[in-house]
């Protein structure tokens, strides 16, 4: 299916203003941080990809890190995400990476530049995304959709542990039906006390790398690993992520959410 770029589909939009304080301060921390991911990275090895994560900044920190070379932006909440995606530059990758509801999957799927949802947990909202941007915003790339896994078991984390969910959303993007997502990986966030113990292999990232190979040798897939934040990318790295989602270390502490300003 031919599908135009969101270039040229959407008008471009006037940069952003920021100060030159909050600029040098921003690129000194992204680049600090990047500098690590990529320290980490074995020889020979694919790139890691640093996924900033912007949730709860303003715009114009964002704007910063795009006219520094950024593209690639994690934003929480589906209202913030649509609000900021409409005020800043149409090829920006937006990354939906917050617990993904049912009701919101139209919203998402209508932001014609987002470009992974990365918190998919049940076939029914997989379908609602693909019937979504099939019908509001057919032209544009199919969404890339990870598969969330609650490596940890814990409850009042999000993600799918069934072996049977599992399989049944894979074979839904496989199928003829899904013109509008891509099975692009699998995602997990680690148990904060594991996450926080970085002297031994991290067993919530190895149970995904366990997935991540079971699915690889059932459906002949490449799925790429979305996993470590700011306590532990260092061991998502070594045990095979392909990207990690880091925030507070790259744009400093978040606000509360009631005082957030886009």
């Amino acid at each position: 299916m031919f599908r135009r770029s969101v270039r040229s589909i959407m008008s471009s939009v006037k940069p952003i203003a920021y100060e030159n304080a909050r600029k040098e301060q921003l690129i000194e921390q992204f680049t600090a941080v990047k500098g690590m991911v990529d320290a980490e990275v074995p020889s020979g090895s694919n790139k890691v990809l640093l996924l900033a994560v912007s949730k709860l900044k303003p715009a114009s920190d964002i704007q910063i890190l795009y006219d520094y070379g950024v593209r690639d932006f994690g934003e929480n909440y589906v209202q913030e995400l649509i609000e900021k995606s409409q005020l800043l530059p149409q090829d920006i990758r937006w990354h939906f990476i917050g617990g993904l509801q049912s009701n919101k999957c139209k919203d998402l799927a209508k932001v014609a530049n987002l470009h992974t949802v990365e918190t998919v947990d049940s076939l029914k909202k997989a379908r609602k995304l693909n019937e979504a941007r099939g019908k509001y915003q057919p032209e544009c790339e199919a969404i890339s959709c990870n598969i969330q896994i609650n490596t940890s078991q814990e409850d009042q984390k999000s993600g799918l542990v069934s072996e049977k969910e599992i399989f049944e959303i894979v074979e839904f993007f496989k199928s003829e039906e899904a013109k509008y997502v891509k099975l692009n990986g699998l995602m997990t966030i680690g148990s904060w006390d594991v996450s926080h113990d970085d002297t031994n292999e991290n067993k919530d990232f190895s149970k995904l790398v366990e997935w991540k190979q079971k699915i690889d040798s059932k459906y002949g897939t490449e799925l790429k690993l979305s996993m470590g934040m700011s306590a532990d990318f260092k061991q998502a790295i070594k045990q095979g992520t392909s990207e990690v989602r880091i925030g507070t270390d790259i744009f400093g502490t978040r606000p509360p959410k009631n005082e957030a300003k886009i």
